[in-house]
């Protein structure tokens, strides 16, 4: 199976780089620095539970270059998504299986329209990596993988997708609901991710601060209303869990706090954005997401990125 890894991130780089490992046929599409590190220095997975691990990877430009595939992994920012479908269109052929391992919810039916014909599985992906200098992947928590499918004519590709992404050594799961999996995650993303971007201040130490963690608390209480107007079954204890799990998660960073730290656009509409429209769109009001969001896109704005909704 080729496999066609687009995006050479923090989750391409880690997942990507853990089946390249392992001997199978993967090709990376990377831009800038990172194509230039990858080509020069091959793909260092800096990991706490793996160690470090150093492979040579096959990068291009494009998917144009790379070819058509049997598998795509699409690993780049929400906001990124829509601009890469012309050019992964030359590696989607009449058997490509695509596989979004992004944050947010809305992926899959983005390439679902864009190519109607392929298997595309949605998906929930979670790992504790970042990309801190090009080239080198930094993994500190656990990286797992749950796929589904929204059309009973993909489900026959879901057993040979999760072995192949086992193959990576992680975690693979087919989930019965999908979709559950994937607003728990933006439960937690909205909140965690948001917050920590804007304030600077680490997940467990907001929960710390009262005005902080009510605040977070608010938001996580609008994506469960918004996700059980869209018919997606989120529970009250799911933010009781997030909380729970947080506290014990010292100094963890997350990705949008990293990307402002750098410079880099940040995911604003795809895992805040998304809660202020569905929450228009299904009449349930979501006043903190949305003055969250308006203060994450002035800030992104005014640092070169594209903002939000």
């Amino acid at each position: 199976m080729k496999v066609l890894v687009y995006g050479a991130g923090a989750v391409g780089g880690f997942f990507g780089g853990l089946l390249a490992r392992a001997g199978e046929d993967v090709h990376f599409v990377a831009r800038g620095a990172q194509l230039q590190a990858l080509r020069t220095r091959g793909l260092t997975i800096d990991s706490r539970q793996l160690g470090s691990i150093t492979v040579p990877v096959s990068t291009f430009e494009s998917a144009a270059a790379a070819g058509a595939a049997d598998l795509v992994l699409v690993c780049v920012k929400t906001q990124q998504l829509p601009g890469i479908f012309d050019d992964l269109a030359a590696a989607v052929g009449p058997h490509t299986v695509i596989v979004p391992l992004q944050n947010g919810v809305e992926a899959d039916e983005q390439l679902s329209a864009r190519f109607p014909d392929a298997a595309i599985l949605p998906a929930v992906v979670y790992v504790g990596a970042t990309v801190d200098e090009p080239g080198v992947v930094t993994h500190v928590a656990s990286g797992t993988i749950g796929i589904g499918a929204n059309r009973d004519q993909d489900r026959h590709v879901l057993a040979a997708i999760r072995d192949m992404l086992a193959k990576t050594g992680q975690p693979v799961h087919i989930s019965n609901d999908i979709h559950r999996e994937r607003w728990h995650k933006l439960m937690w993303n909205a909140a965690f991710n948001s917050v920590s971007a804007i304030t600077g201040r680490v997940p467990a130490d907001l929960l710390a601060q009262p005005d902080a963690r009510l605040l977070i608390v608010n938001i996580m209480r609008e994506v469960l209303a918004v996700g059980r107007g869209c018919g997606v079954d989120l529970r009250p204890d799911d933010i009781d869990k997030h909380i729970a799990w947080t506290e014990g998660a010292a100094g963890m960073r997350t990705s949008t706090m990293v990307d402002r730290e750098k410079g880099r656009a940040m995911e604003i509409d795809g895992l805040l954005g998304v809660v202020v429209r569905k929450g228009r769109e299904v009449g349930v009001p979501t006043p903190s997401s949305a003055a969250v969001c308006a203060l994450l896109t002035a800030i992104d704005l005014g640092s070169g990125g594209s903002g939000g909704s």
